[in-house]
């Protein structure tokens, strides 16, 4: 007696769970074939415009549909799956994002069903607290089957290797292309490019030649006591790739003055005159060589703080120049105290040919 109304009790909850319109699939059998060695799912978020854990709905007759989901929300029962392929603790954390899940079934006048399963995630790389996005992952199953509901574990089999169809892309992915991935980077390095110096009607380049009078086409500036100036510059253009497992950093420098900033007064054009101005580019030249040279030794774990350690360097380095252009001019008095104009010449050029070239150049 007391079988029997437990019986009752269980063809009861089973009709009342049915009329309810829900079936719940489980994610809790692993597949023996999916190794994950290089990284390990710390989240997985959904994106989609479904916050339910339903996803869909199945036809239980010719005439009604149920919903269908899993047993949690739709992103935490993911994560749980993903999260159980982790084999310990790795260095690489991703994150996945879930831009679409959906399972739908038409019924044909045959009285097959025919279903159709789509599943869209982001994949993205953690790294000190921000993401970076590596892949996409489009996956997709077409099936049949009948109105039986003994069909719907069937069903379920297909959703989950639909789900597992992204991790494995995941993986591939991953085992593919980790050693042009920063997250997977064990060095940086920075590469010093020839100096820039292409032909430009309003520029001279510190390479092409030496500066001359011609080159200071700018508007004079009669409230300055001082005969000249010319407006010297350094720069610098960057490419930041990983190849080999190496963050690499190519700097292309350029040194410059800008023509229309430089201006002389026409009763000082004298040749003297010019090398004070000609020394002021090549103080501007010495301190890129030292820029270049700093940079040349900096490590960082990442591609932003790589460039970011560079461009720090930059402005340290930019005001470290303007600062000696002032002491230059303060001390020769503008060129006016000749002993002190030759002093500074032996001293910069002298600086400038203790440089290493081919040491910095590569």
């Amino acid at each position: 007696m007391i079988l029997k109304t437990i019986y009752i009790f269980f063809i009861l909850f089973f009709v009342q769970n049915s009329l309810l319109g829900q079936y719940n699939f489980a994610l809790d059998k692993k597949n023996s074939s999916i190794k994950n060695t290089d990284f390990e799912v710390v989240s997985v978020r959904n994106s989609t415009k479904n916050s339910s854990k339903y996803f869909g709905d199945l036809y239980v007759n010719q005439r009604q549909k149920q919903k269908v989901g899993f047993e949690s929300s739709i992103d935490k029962s993911i994560e749980n799956y993903y999260k159980s392929y982790n084999l310990g603790f790795k260095k690489v954390k991703v994150l996945v994002n879930i831009t679409h899940l959906h399972i739908s079934e038409e019924l044909n006048n045959n009285k097959q069903i025919s279903g159709n399963i789509k599943y869209d995630i982001e994949c993205f790389l953690i790294q000190n607290n921000d993401t970076t996005k590596f892949c996409n992952s489009r996956n997709s199953a077409k099936y049949t089957r009948t109105l039986q509901s003994s069909m719907l574990p069937n069903v379920e089999k297909q959703i989950i290797e639909v789900i597992d169809s992204g991790l494995k892309f995941m993986i591939g992915y991953v085992k593919n292309s980790k050693s042009n991935l920063e997250a997977f980077a064990t060095d940086s390095r920075v590469i010093i490019r020839p100096f820039y110096s292409k032909p430009n009607a309003d520029t001279v380049y510190y390479q092409q030649r030496k500066v001359n009078w011609s080159d200071f086409e700018g508007q004079i500036r009669n409230n300055n006591h001082y005969g000249a100036a010319i407006f010297t510059s350094f720069a610098f253009d960057s490419k930041v790739t990983v190849e080999n497992n190496i963050i690499i950093a190519e700097i292309t420098p350029k040194v410059y003055t800008d023509k229309n900033m430089s201006w002389a007064k026409p009763g000082i054009k004298t040749p003297y005159a010019l090398s004070h101005e000609q020394l002021h580019f090549d103080i501007c030249y010495l301190n890129t060589l030292k820029f270049l040279e700093k940079i040349k030794t900096l490590k960082e774990d990442t591609r932003d703080d790589l460039i970011s350690r560079i461009q720090y360097e930059y402005l340290e380095f930019y005001k470290k120049t303007h600062k000696m252009q002032t002491e230059y001019d303060e001390e020769t008095n503008h060129s006016l105290v000749k002993h002190k104009q030759n002093e500074w010449e032996e001293k910069i050029r002298s600086a400038i040919r203790e440089f290493d070239l081919p040491k910095i150049f590569n």
